[in-house]
């Protein structure tokens, strides 16, 4: 009571009060949005909220449109009337990106999109030819076999055998170098073999006719000799399954509900925020949030599901958005090497269980958990999750059936050959995104 008191008597008079209570509630209502609209005869004025755009952008300094019209750059916030309008980023040497956003008053619209480059450029990761890579499910390396051959000078013969690149970064940018896994000795011979990472990507399986293998991928020849494939591909089976219900305990029942009986689950996102599905049976995906939240995604969503259909839903604003039709991807065609699939899980699981996540469609997620990367014929495309900003991102040989992003998103690695005149063996190449 006494600090009010001296609060008062520090004003005699009650003007600058007045003045201080009328500027906080100007600033309070600049803050989220207000803006005074004076008509030309300085009549009728009123006071109108507005909408906030917060633009970001990888690149930073993508010019922002509203409409067509250049209003600022990323990274910058900026006042918008209450509407519909067309949001384009343009930045030379990058495709642009655009959507249609609704702003409403009082409410920031936030907007981060990843552009990525017009014209991206290759470079080798490997050069004396290989066989059979493959990502290991946390997506940060890649196995691989660099074959003997009869051509081979006694170095290069040294080098025949099971490899390992890790696509992990070192501090100030610097790779982590390739190491050798495997060696080929009589009677085991990696060309000839069957490759499978475990679930936690600390071994690599390596099944031949006559023998199995178990590979510790932090030393090079390392391995215990197992029994059986079969006993070991159940208990990494029985591994990722766990660890997929683990995962979905993050999302609300009806979610997991429709997961289980009427979906095909393909991959989660790297945040772990969405699912990639598809649909194998027709359903209604109830709303989970209610009521829904607001300054969300505009972009129109199905929460009826079609079977043969692939969607994404989205935890963090419940909504599901349809994808692409199972159609339009490419048939996939029998690989001379089973270990090229993403993942290994039965073709078919029964109704109202979780099994590990199977992947036998080209379709992928970016590590920016916005993007999915599609392996067409021919070129490589990327898409927001929602379906918009479809862009192609290579268009060039590559060998179908293998493609890795890097983990920071700056790449992706192909295996192609770009000179089989000199070599009939690809390499693995990166598509420069950054």
């Amino acid at each position: 009571m006494r600090r009010l008191r001296r609060f008062f008597h520090a004003f005699p008079s009650p003007w600058p009060l007045i003045f201080i209570i009328v500027g906080t509630v100007a600033v309070i209502l600049y803050g989220r949005g207000y803006r005074p609209v004076l008509r030309s005869d300085l009549t009728d004025s009123t006071l109108k909220p507005t909408g906030l755009l917060s633009a970001t952008s990888d690149p930073v300094g993508s010019e922002v449109y509203v409409d067509s019209v250049l209003r600022t750059a990323t990274n910058n916030t900026i006042n918008i009337d209450p509407g519909w309008y067309m949001v384009t980023l343009s930045k030379e040497g990058y495709i642009s990106w655009q959507k249609r956003l609704r702003i409403q008053g009082e409410v920031v619209t936030h907007i981060d999109p990843f552009l990525f480059p017009a014209n991206p450029s290759l470079s080798p990761l490997t050069t004396v030819g290989i066989e059979h890579p493959t990502l290991s499910p946390d997506g940060t390396k890649i196995a691989y076999v660099i074959p003997q051959t009869a051509e081979q000078n006694n170095t290069a013969a040294k080098k025949a055998g099971l490899w390992v690149y890790e696509l992990t970064e070192r501090p100030l940018g610097f790779n982590r170098d390739q190491r050798q896994i495997g060696t080929n000795t009589a009677g085991f011979n990696f060309s000839n073999s069957m490759i499978r990472w475990s679930p936690d990507s600390t071994q690599i399986m390596v099944a031949t006719k006559s023998a199995v293998r178990l590979y510790n991928t932090n030393r090079t020849d390392d391995f215990e000799i197992v029994a059986g494939e079969e006993t070991v591909v159940s208990e990494w089976k029985a591994a990722s399954t766990i660890r997929l219900r683990q995962q979905l305990a993050a999302f609300k029942q009806p979610i997991i509900d429709i997961a289980t009986s009427s979906a095909r689950i393909l991959s989660l996102s790297p945040d772990e925020s969405k699912i990639l599905y598809e649909a194998t049976a027709a359903a209604t995906i109830p709303p989970v949030m209610i009521p829904p939240l607001i300054g969300t995604n505009p972009t129109p969503e199905e929460r009826e599901i079609k079977p043969g259909r692939i969607y994404v839903y989205d935890s963090r604003e419940d909504k599901n958005y349809f994808v692409l039709d199972k159609k339009e991807l490419p048939v996939p065609t029998p690989s001379p090497s089973p270990q090229t699939k993403r993942a290994a899980a039965s073709p078919t699981t029964p109704a109202g269980q979780l099994t590990s996540v199977e992947n036998d469609l080209p379709i992928y997620w970016f590590p920016t958990s916005r993007h999915l990367t599609l392996a067409l014929e021919g070129k490589i495309d990327i898409l927001e999750f929602d379906r918009t900003n479809w862009v192609t991102v290579y268009s060039g040989p590559f060998i179908e059936g293998f493609i890795a992003p890097w983990p920071n998103g700056s790449r992706i690695i192909i295996m192609t050959n770009l000179n089989p005149g000199v070599s009939a063996l690809p390499n693995l190449y990166t598509v420069n995104l950054r």
